[in-house]
């Protein structure tokens, strides 16, 4: 507020003119402290900048120096630091944009093996949909721009492939972590990671499992990892797993919202 920022460079004055100083630096952090304050948009007066200083000691140098800082600190105004509480929340809105087309289509890809686990039926199209590496991240034998005087082997791009579970399980991670009500939060202390990272473990043994054949596990398993989804999805705000949301497929792409020219 103007009335402590005025109290705080009277202060500052008032030490001034006690102990005047020629050190550079004082000089530098003073000239500092009021164009800062002046465009942090609170103080019209910056008349403090221009004391004519004199150095007795360094005692008094160090007193003014000080009190310099703290004008250029009290001069500023407070900025959200963008953290998980800026903007009320505003973490968890930026993970619904980022991940929630991504962790609907997994757990509609999810979903699609079931008829297919139920019968014992390994062979089935929609395991290896979900499972197999079918996803293109980067296509191969592309030209890299700007690439220099590197030989041409490291000019061109390989082609990296990920499957829909891995693509799944990180981004239905990275959304339970984005869930924090207060910076402070730990993400492993987190019951909604603490809850899908324990479901990823047991996906990957039913992984196992179906390479193994082994179509009891794999049931089990399936019907375990099923639950713990159901609860997953009220814990970061999707809709329930036997809603229409599941019935068919999501565009994966991050949704970006814009101001003017900039876009998040």
């Amino acid at each position: 507020p103007m009335p402590v920022l005025r109290c705080s460079i009277a202060s500052g004055a008032a030490l001034l003119q006690k102990s005047t100083v020629r050190h550079r630096f004082v000089r530098a952090a003073l000239i500092a402290g009021a164009t800062l304050a002046v465009l942090g948009g609170g103080l019209k007066e910056a008349w403090f900048a221009s004391f004519q200083v004199e150095a007795t000691s360094r005692r008094e140098a160090l007193a003014a120096g000080l009190a310099g800082f703290g004008l250029l600190a009290n001069g500023l105004p407070a900025e959200a630091s963008g953290g998980s509480t800026a903007g009320k929340y505003s973490t968890i809105p930026t993970a619904k944009r980022r991940f929630y087309g991504r962790v609907r289509q997994g757990l509609y890809q999810y979903l699609q093996m079931e008829p297919a686990i139920k019968n014992g039926d390994f062979t089935d199209p929609s395991l290896d949909a979900f499972f197999g590496k079918n996803i293109i991240k980067v296509k191969g034998d592309q030209s890299i721009k700007n690439c220099g005087f590197a030989p041409k082997e490291y000019c061109i791009t390989k082609e990296k492939r990920t499957s829909r579970w891995l693509d799944f399980k990180v981004a239905s991670d990275l959304l339970a972590t984005g869930f924090r009500y207060d910076a402070s939060d730990v993400d492993s202390r987190l019951p909604q990671v603490k809850l899908i990272r324990a479901c990823a473990k047991k996906i990957e043994k039913m992984r196992d499992a179906i390479d193994a054949n082994d179509v009891e596990q794999v049931k089990t398993l399936y019907a375990q990892t099923k639950i713990d989804l159901s609860r997953y999805v009220k814990m970061v705000e999707l809709a329930p797993l036997d809603s229409e949301d599941y019935t068919h497929e999501w565009d994966t792409r991050a949704k970006a919202t814009c101001t003017g020219n900039f876009c998040v």
